[in-house]
């Protein structure tokens, strides 16, 4: 029993570790905190009944044999614990927490489910990057650009089914939602559908059809790997910043042998309320800008107006939805991803092509995960970054670039398959 209780003692002490990790945890995932309380109840509970079996009196031949059957429980019971603590803490918590550098986000893409004709055909722009600067570069505005960097990747939290059990408990009650069938994808607005595989896009419908009618747990309509599920998620997020409900930062996925059973996506509903009352503020304050740029001459002039209408009502401050486009267009506080698909819906609802861009931005010593926007004029393409043209005054060095002249910004994930900029024409600032 000695031998026990030294095992025991070590397995509190690991559980003790793994708790710490949990309680990180569930400041990400409200989920894991049921899991943790029914953890620390079962230790408890058994703890107690090895308290209650040191009382009673038995011979050695069975103390010894209900030694070996009570170390393998133990042990058993500490494999299971701290590997589901290990898993969750590394593929929730540390993502979230730790800062990484661009190789790190670089090493974590993967293609699966995007279409090899696309990949094969990609060229690399020749982008000036101007990275590479050392870390007591004081310019200036380098130093204020390079700090507006605040994109924050999906993560996901992963859901391990060992059983046919534990995969009929998950599948129970749920159903594929709506499919999305009959939704329509023109290339010229919706450029990351047409970069998947077909079975990516019966994915993608799915997601698309589910969170515009507000549904977030559903089972996948296909057999899909979580690589091929989570490129086909990114590209709905890349093309529809008019879903400003879904939130971006974290969805949850239930994997079987490989493959993906079940998903539930977040909206912001706490921070919303009611989603539908929301979307009517949020289609109302879209009306009123559109109707102020849609008389005007051209495409470009329409631009100008949308870029300085966002620069001038948004104020460069992180919030809890300001991975929305409602942060740019509603509450007027916003990061990077919410001025790039503000601009991103706007200008489609003045039909001009315009696409969100997800890359690293600023140097590799000062920078950080960040979106900006492809936009087509004419039937050439061009970069803007409104984040960092949004100064005192507003300024226009991130507009209409090139991507030679485009300092600072390294496309990644799927947004490198999006055509190269080498417009001309309109790579100028607005006349005052």
């Amino acid at each position: 029993m000695k031998k026990l209780l030294g095992k025991l003692l070590i397995f509190i002490m690991a559980l003790v570790i793994a708790a710490c990790g949990f309680i990180v945890l569930c400041e990400f995932n409200p989920d894991m905190k049921k899991a943790a309380s029914v953890a620390s109840n079962t230790l408890g509970e058994y703890i107690k009944s090895q308290n209650e079996e040191e009382n009673i009196e038995e011979s050695a031949a069975l103390a010894s044999s209900e030694d070996n059957e009570s170390e393998k429980e133990v042990f058993e019971f500490l494999n299971l614990t701290l590997t589901d603590a290990s898993s969750a803490v590394s593929s929730v918590t540390v993502t979230q927490i730790e800062e990484k550098e661009f190789s790190q986000y670089q090493s974590e893409w993967n293609s699966s489910g995007i279409n090899k004709e696309i990949v094969s055909k990609v060229t690399t722009p020749e982008v000036n990057q101007d990275l590479n600067e050392d870390a007591s570069d004081d310019t200036a505005y380098y130093q204020i650009t390079d700090n507006m960097t605040d994109y924050a990747v999906t993560q996901r939290n992963a859901i391990t089914l060992e059983t046919a059990e534990e995969l009929q408990d998950a599948l129970k009650d749920a159903g594929m939602g709506y499919l999305g069938k009959d939704e329509d994808f023109p290339a010229s607005y919706y450029p990351y559908y047409h970069m998947l595989t077909d079975k990516c896009k019966q994915l993608y419908r799915q997601i698309y059809g589910n969170a515009s009618n507000y549904k977030d747990t559903f089972l996948p309509v296909t057999t899909a790997t979580p690589e091929e599920w989570n490129n086909a998620y990114m590209s709905v997020v890349f093309d529809h910043p008019e879903l400003f409900w879904l939130n971006t930062e974290m969805y949850t996925e239930y994997d079987y042998k490989g493959n993906v059973v079940k998903v539930k996506i977040s909206f912001y509903n706490e921070e919303l309320g009611n989603i539908p009352e929301a979307k009517e503020k949020f289609d109302s304050a879209i009306a009123v800008i559109v109707e102020g740029a849609k008389d005007l001459k051209s495409a470009y002039d329409k631009e100008v107006y949308i870029h300085d209408k966002l620069a001038q009502k948004n104020t460069y401050k992180k919030g809890s939805m300001d991975q929305s486009a409602y942060s740019a267009i509603v509450n007027d506080e916003t990061v990077c991803a919410g001025y790039s698909k503000a601009f991103q819906y706007l200008m489609q609802k003045l039909e001009i092509p315009t696409y969100l861009v997800v890359g690293w931005g600023g140097g590799l010593v000062s920078g950080d995960m960040h979106a900006w926007n492809i936009v087509k004029l004419g039937d050439a393409y061009y970069n803007v970054d409104v984040t960092w043209d949004d100064q005192e005054p507003i300024n226009y060095n991130y507009f209409n670039l090139s991507d030679t002249n485009f300092h600072r910004h390294i496309r990644m994930y799927n947004s490198q398959y999006l055509p190269s900029c080498n417009g001309k024409k309109y790579s100028k600032a607005p006349k005052n």
